[in-house]
């Protein structure tokens, strides 16, 4: 991926690029205070569990770490998102969303979870809007509570389909206004029959007269 000067790509980190993430990263998911620092990366690199992602500058001829994903992918096909991390002190929407579909590429996950600090809310808005996504409980770990927030591939494969218009019901057929013939159709709303076009009403009689009193 080039953007620019820039050319950016993802790998497994290893036991000695300890250093360059320790130096590099700023706040992460599990440490999402600014102040706060992860101490170390090494035990994870060494297991594997982390990807790196690096930023090329061409100018400087040097890989530059730009933010990294931990993750663990259990025997039950679940994967355990432990850590994100990146170069800033925000975490930028486009950078996380990349590593983690880096990471669901490689592993290829029946379900994922992850747990974000309930008051860490540029991590909440950037998992609550990535489809598959939804919050399943809470947990209190000493001093802060934590949101556990649950992935799963059916959920993301329905939440991607464009929504489809809701089936009207099928009107019942309607009588047409004339029947073969001309003859009308009975307007039953009234409860009477409309006279006949064409034809003039029928005269009524008037009443006969009264015979003269001699």
């Amino acid at each position: 991926m080039e953007e620019g000067r820039l050319a950016y790509r993802v790998r497994t980190a290893e036991a000695t690029d300890a250093e360059a993430l320790r130096a590099g990263i700023g706040a992460t998911l599990a440490h999402p205070d600014r102040q706060g620092r992860r101490e170390s990366y090494g035990g994870a690199a060494s297991r594997g569990d982390i990807l790196i992602l690096e930023r090329y500058d061409r100018g400087a001829r040097d890989w530059q770490v730009a933010g990294f994903i931990e993750c663990h992918m259990r025997v039950d096909d679940n994967l355990s998102i432990r850590d994100v991390g990146t170069a800033s002190a925000e975490p930028p929407t486009g950078v996380v969303r990349y590593l983690l579909d880096q990471a669901f590429n490689s592993f290829r996950p029946v379900e994922a979870q992850v747990k974000i600090r309930r008051d860490a809310n540029p991590w909440l808005d950037i998992f609550r809007a990535i489809p598959g996504f939804y919050l399943e409980g809470e947990e209190y770990r000493r001093p802060h509570y934590w949101t556990i927030w649950r992935w799963d591939s059916q959920r993301a494969r329905e939440a991607a389909q464009p929504s489809r218009p809701a089936a009207q019901q099928p009107r019942a057929p309607r009588p047409p206004d004339r029947v073969p013939g001309g003859t009308p159709r009975p307007d039953n709303r009234a409860g009477r029959t409309p006279p006949r076009t064409g034809q003039p009403p029928p005269r009524r009689r008037p009443p006969p007269r009264p015979a003269n009193p001699r």
